[in-house]
């Protein structure tokens, strides 16, 4: 086997990390890859990151980049279900983060291997799913961007949890093209901001926020479509948007389309960065070639990647080769950025007495791009309190839906609102 390329401990000494010294780094990541390296379990299991501090996700992170260990990123916000779904994939020997996960090993659970990092990704059907990278798919899609935006340092402020993939690629952006990193939105000036349109929203009604990020280098907004209306309103204020696609399965970004096109140019498309290469099968369907491509999916059936990646999303190529994102080809609902599986919701909800069908839908929604609705059927009335706290128990709290209607019948979905 390949020796995985590994993060030498000796690069985070320098001061990268706003309001944190690179010295009191750097000793953390030591006392953290010590506690790794003590736990013989650590190279063959792994070390479960599910820490909601930036700092020591980030101090655990590179811990186990300089020893090659496996990585698992997990969501420390996952319900119930999640924890048990993701327990039959993986048996870490080390948890990072008040989670409950059982580290005593168990038969049946493949492993991953050295140097491999998987990342939860919400953008596929079927529950919990464990995208495989490692360091140097992590570092190529770094170079596409880098070179984007012309080779300077990428400094990030980051907004975004460090379990989702574009907040990870903030931290490795700005670790490995000598930027810097801070993990707030008091300055904004020659730095890099990454949000998702329900942010990008929000912030266009607060005037101080407009401020901050109209002296930003780069606004990147992605994770889901963006409504004319809002590019409007974005061009207005004369924001430095770039409009991205990406997914976790290409380690975020994969296609960009510069500030200067977004504020010149009504619906323009995006053009592959770095070695990606992107094309449109004859159904419509998104097919996606880069170094930073995945390795499949920890823990299930191989996947063929000879011929690239299909994403599940529908789009087409224009004139200027750029890409044009059409929605998805499969059941996904897309809201505020975090995609969302019906089926799983279902699922959820067919554990609750009284329900007997269910059907979950999302629906247009000027805020969230998508809500979660959930048709019910049931012949007593539903007390749909309940049925929300119990989801909040076994679920994220972005797969709880937001309504619920009950209906005679569920292909009939005749609603009536009941919450």
């Amino acid at each position: 086997m390949e020796t995985p390329l590994k993060m030498d401990v000796k690069d985070v000494q320098r001061d990268w990390i706003v309001g944190f010294s690179g010295e009191a780094f750097s000793a953390l990541v030591r006392e953290q890859a010590a506690r790794f390296a003590a736990n013989d379990a650590v190279a063959e299991r792994g070390v479960l990151l599910a820490e909601s501090d930036p700092i020591r996700f980030s101090t655990a992170f590179f811990a186990g980049l300089s020893l090659g260990v496996p990585l698992i990123l997990a969501n420390p916000k996952w319900g119930s279900a999640e924890w048990a779904a993701l327990s039959g994939l993986v048996n870490p020997a080390m948890i990072v983060g008040n989670m409950p996960m059982d580290t005593t090993t168990r038969e049946g659970v493949h492993h991953p291997l050295p140097g491999q990092i998987l990342i939860p990704t919400g953008g596929t059907t079927g529950g919990v799913k464990l995208a495989i990278h490692d360091w140097a798919s992590l570092l190529a899609a770094t170079r596409g961007l880098h070179d984007f935006l012309g080779g300077d340092p990428i400094h990030s402020s980051c907004l975004l949890p460090l379990h989702h993939v574009s907040g990870l690629m903030q931290l490795v952006r700005a670790f490995s093209t000598g930027g810097q990193i801070r993990f707030d939105e008091a300055v904004t000036a020659g730095y890099c901001v990454s949000l998702v349109p329900t942010q990008l929203q929000r912030s266009l009604s607060d005037a101080a926020a407009v401020e901050r990020l109209r002296v930003a280098r780069a606004v990147f907004v992605g994770g889901a479509a963006l409504p004319e209306a809002l590019a409007a309103e974005a061009r207005k204020a004369h924001l430095p948007i770039v409009q991205v696609y990406g997914m976790t399965e290409t380690a975020a970004m994969i296609a960009a389309v510069p500030a200067e096109d977004f504020l010149n140019r009504d619906a323009p498309g995006a053009a592959p960065l770095g070695e990606a290469k992107i094309g449109v099968d004859s159904d419509g369907g998104i097919r996606v070639r880069t170094p930073a491509l995945f390795q499949g999916y920890h823990g299930r059936e191989p996947i063929d990647l000879a011929e690239g990646f299909c994403t599940g999303d529908r789009g087409y190529l224009d004139e200027r080769g750029g890409l044009h994102v059409l929605g998805r080809m499969d059941r996904l609902i897309n809201t505020g950025g975090e995609k969302v599986d019906p089926a799983e919701v279902e699922q959820a909800l067919l554990q609750i007495e009284a329900i007997e069908a269910a059907q979950v839908v999302g629906e247009p929604d000027e805020e969230w791009g998508e809500v979660v609705i959930a048709y019910l059927q049931s012949q007593s009335s539903l007390d749909t309190e309940n049925i929300r706290q119990r989801l909040k128990e076994v679920l994220s709290p972005h797969k709880v839906p937001k309504r619920f209607k009950q209906v005679d019948a569920i292909s009939a979905c005749q609603a009536k609102s009941v919450g």
